[in-house]
């Protein structure tokens, strides 16, 4: 048997070398490609509550900003992004803009604190006796942190009261000013209310914040008029300086996130993204909160000064002689007065929206993250650090140092960085940006989701008491933030603008120690087709968060099942008397953590199966070549004592030979096409090659060798005329032309027919998947079925998988062309005998190319398209082109695939037929 084992396949080696090559680059396809199909996938692991709705599904945040907290147990501060400046491109928020699946990705992009001052007129008229001068200071107890914090301003401002007019006289650098003058009885000016020389001790020393005004009863405060109060009316000011944080959003995405331009309470909404800039393109239009939402108040005590001070004081005294006598002279109170934050910030927005002062912003901090040292029971105590006194000194002020709250002298929790102005000659008005207040909005009117305060929002989360003593100091109310931008608790954004305004504040030619290369702190993304906590839901969310990822190399959280837990938090005791507090503050605990992990992509095992599943339709197909090829052979071993399981042996074993041989050789290939193509493909993987390739090849083989083990003794010679068969009765049907018969031979080879057309079918059917998730659903499509959710996503590697497919396909079609060519030669040339033309019979074998691949291509684009409207739920139009292009695809293919195996005709029709031998 091993003899006439080897003698066949010596005399069929041109076909045994085509089966060779066949499974030899099926195996080495499957090889390859297998070396890819593990990929990275996001997963989505733990428990998903159905507490809160939060108005987004996934926060994108820059890579590495996961804090220690965070990676350990998951905790997030609700407030955290407060503390976030800068570290997303623009270029990756486009990115997401455009994944499949996004319904909304609005930038929050943290520009940083920025000051403004407002003064609080205190009406002092009644006080006022009949002298021609007079002078009155107002001391300041700031109280802050439920009235704990205190910070006392002794003469902290002063008004001197002229019965004559005042005006401003000399300049910045001149001998004699500059300041402001008052007219005497003579007529000549005399300056008593000098402007400030820079400081040099601490920012928030007295000296260094202390401001006055020389009111003048004729022409109102230094000589400006009756601004802030009425005609004849004589006041002290009262200073409050707001720091407000700035974030900018793309007006549009976060409109339609979160409603912010329905928010708008008063003034207009943010101009569009793209749209022409307002007033000046230095003009930075900010919406301002309704509210301030700070628990600081001034308790202020108005003193009159003697005579003798006031006389001194009205001589003209340097601004180190007049400190002196500030600092030691002291009066009676006439008057007090409280002033609350609410009330000084309602004073701020009205001057603001009545005015359009659009105050210039010379300097803006950025604050860092705090740090927190765990105790044992799971307690966190925050680090205080220090920052330099230079952080608050300033370009535009002749005094040096920002007019910067009290509070800003407190213990700080943060690391501050300055921001500052670089140059005037930049601006056509020689000072700056400006903040130009075109409205307000209402934060309780914005749609931020239910149960849950998420970052990236506009709420801020209080810190209650957690113990007796710290209820009994904060009185049963929660301890709001104060005016301390390095203070622990920070307030969400209050001041609003666009992205495309606040692109000056990160100009490197404007500010220094900024970059506009990454100047987004986050992206809220909210998921299209997201209604709940369901599992399709979660699967579209993961899906998005995979591809944000993947694309940008950006951390995302995504939001679904977190919810707010409570932390224990030990505040340490503040330098201006607030004693250690035990405060409760509300974090985010994630309920789904989001993993990276390294999987198998079960479609893509699918496709790279079909590649053999094809591989094996081929061989299937030319085993039962073979085997009745020699079909006078095998009836004459038969008549002489072979066995049906011999024959079988005979059949299986040059098929096995053929398998082997294509096994080592795929083996081989594959270790070269791995390394020229960079796949992990290692040797033991490559060896496995061998016993894939036997194994498809005798599992195709089984059943034809089955079959044809039990050859007929005399064949039925018309089984051979498939042209002339017998149809019914006994009558011959008559022909009509190529397209007919064509269709008549593929009829009398029902078996092989199919073979070419399921292996068409199964490339097809891809195709038609992966177009499917390509293009009408944007690179995936998640959807359940039989109750499991299944998401799929179109790689790369899998259409190398299905174009190998469709190769092997074609090539499975020709082997079927090139069989039926040469199995009926000889009616091919009884054919041409009774007159058929070349191109008569060119045209009968393409047609039977046209009809296989036509089948198979409509069958398996129909599949595909049933498979992918089957997840989806849905059928987009588009989806039926895609379908009827890939069944136009694959019935060119195997047109292609026919007509080279008609190339073989004329060499056939000149030589012997096999079965006269």
């Amino acid at each position: 048997m091993i003899h006439l084992l080897l003698v066949r396949l010596r005399v069929n080696r041109w076909r045994a070398t085509a089966l060779i090559v066949g499974i030899a680059a099926a195996t080495t396809a499957f090889v390859v490609l297998t070396g890819q199909v593990a990929e990275q996938r996001l997963e989505l692991r733990g428990r998903v509550s159905a507490r809160g709705n939060p108005n987004y599904d996934i926060l994108v945040r820059p890579a590495g900003s996961r804090t220690g907290l965070e990676t350990s147990q998951g905790l997030v501060r609700a407030n955290f992004l407060s503390g976030q400046f800068g570290g997303i491109t623009l270029a990756q928020w486009h990115q997401i803009e455009d994944l499949a699946g996004v319904q909304v990705a609005a930038p929050v992009a943290m520009v940083g604190y920025v000051l403004q001052s407002v003064t609080i007129p205190i009406d002092i008229t009644d006080q006022l006796s009949s002298a021609d001068q007079q002078l009155f200071t107002a001391s300041v107890r700031r109280r802050s942190a439920r009235g704990l914090s205190e910070f006392s301003q002794p003469a902290i401002s002063y008004s001197f009261v002229s019965a004559t007019a005042v005006s401003q006289v000399g300049k910045l650098g001149s001998p004699g000013g500059p300041g402001f003058a008052v007219a005497q009885r003579d007529g000549s000016m005399r300056l008593v209310c000098p402007i400030r020389p820079r400081a040099t001790g601490s920012p928030f020393a007295v000296r260094s914040q202390r401001n006055g005004t020389c009111w003048s009863r004729v022409n109102g405060p230094d000589g400006a008029g009756f601004t802030t109060l009425p005609r004849g009316h004589v006041g002290i000011l009262v200073q409050w300086t707001f720091p407000f944080l700035l974030a900018a959003v793309d007006p549009g995405e976060e409109a339609e996130l979160a409603g912010l331009d329905r928010a708008v309470s008063h003034g207009s909404y943010l101009p569009q993204r793209g749209s022409a800039p307002g007033r000046d393109r230095h003009s930075v239009p900010v919406l301002m909160a309704d509210h301030a939402g700070f628990d600081d108040q001034d308790e202020v005590s108005v003193q009159r000064l003697s005579a003798a001070a006031t006389a001194e004081f009205g001589s003209g005294l340097t601004p180190d002689r007049l400190d002196a006598l500030l600092d030691t002279e002291h009066g009676p109170v006439v008057t007090r007065a409280s002033i609350t934050a609410e009330a000084a910030y309602q004073h701020l927005l009205t001057e603001s929206l009545r005015t359009h002062s659009d105050p210039v912003v010379d300097s803006y901090w950025t604050s860092g993250l705090v740090s927190y040292d765990t105790e044992p029971d799971g307690t966190l105590r925050p680090r205080p650090v220090d920052n330099p006194a230079s952080i608050w000194t300033a370009p535009l002020d002749e005094r040096g140092y920002v007019a910067a709250a009290p509070d800003a002298a407190d213990t700080a929790f943060r690391r501050l960085d300055k921001h500052e102005l670089l140059t005037m000659s930049t601006f056509s008005d020689g000072a700056g940006p400006r903040l130009a207040t075109i409205g307000t909005f209402d934060e309780s009117r914005l749609d931020q989701g239910s149960g849950q305060s998420l970052p990236g929002g506009y709420r801020t989360e209080p810190l209650l008491p957690a113990d007796p003593a710290s209820t009994a100091l904060l009185r049963g109310q929660p301890l709001l933030p104060d005016l301390n931008i390095a203070g622990y608790l920070l307030p969400a954004p209050t001041m609003l603008t666009s992205l495309d305004a606040a692109s000056v504040f990160t100009d490197s030619s404007v500010f220094d120690n900024v970059s506009d290369a990454a100047p987004i702190s986050a992206v809220k993304v909210r998921v299209a087709g997201v209604h709940g906590t369901d599992a399709v839901s979660r699967e579209r969310v993961r899906l998005v968060a995979e591809a944000v990822a993947a694309t940008t190399g950006l951390d995302v959280d995504v939001t679904v099942g977190s919810s707010p837990i409570t932390r224990r938090v030990v505040l340490p005791a503040g330098s201006a008397g607030r004693p250690e507090l035990q405060l409760a503050e509300r974090w985010q605990r994630k309920g789904v953590i989001v993993a990276v992990v390294r999987v198998v992509d079960r479609k893509s095992l699918l496709l790279f199966v079909l590649v053999l599943v094809v591989c094996g339709v081929f061989i299937a197909n030319a085993t039962a070549a073979a085997a009745r090829s020699p079909r006078t052979e095998l009836s004459t071993l038969s008549c002489l004592g072979w066995t049906r399981g011999q024959l079988m042996r005979l059949l299986l074993g040059e098929m096995a030979v053929i398998g082997a041989a294509a096994g080592v050789a795929g083996a081989l290939v594959s270790l070269i096409a791995a390394e020229a193509l960079r796949v992990p493909v290692s040797v033991g993987r490559a060896l496995a090659a061998v016993p894939a390739a036997l194994a498809v090849t005798l599992l195709a083989a089984a059943w034809p060798a089955w079959r044809a083990s039990l050859p007929s003794p005399s064949p039925d010679m018309s089984d051979r005329l498939g042209w002339a068969r017998p149809i019914r009765g006994g009558q011959l049907k008559r022909v009509r032309g190529p397209l007919q018969l064509a269709y008549l031979n593929l009829r009398a080879e029902p078996g092989r027919t199919a073979l070419g057309t399921a292996a068409v079918g199964v490339g097809s059917a891809g195709l038609t998947l992966l177009l499917a998730i390509t293009v009408a659903f944007r690179g995936s499509v998640v959807g359940s079925l039989l109750g499991d959710v299944v998401s799929l996503q179109a790689r790369r590697v899998d259409y190398l998988a299905v174009v190998s497919t469709l190769l092997l396909a074609a090539i499975a079609v020709a082997d079927v062309s090139y069989l039926n060519i040469r199995e009926r030669r000889d009616d091919l040339a009884l054919l041409r005998a009774v007159g058929w033309t070349d191109r008569w019979l060119g045209q009968l074998i393409t047609f039977e190319g046209v009809l296989i691949g036509l089948a198979g291509s409509v069958a398996g684009s129909g599949l595909g398209l049933v498979a992918a409207a089957a997840l989806a739920h849905s059928v987009p139009g588009s989806l039926w082109l895609l379908a009827g292009l890939t069944a136009l695809t694959g019935t060119l293919i195997s047109a292609l695939a026919t007509l080279l195996a008609a190339l073989s005709l004329p060499v056939l029709l000149r030589t012997p037929s096999l079965t006269r031998d």
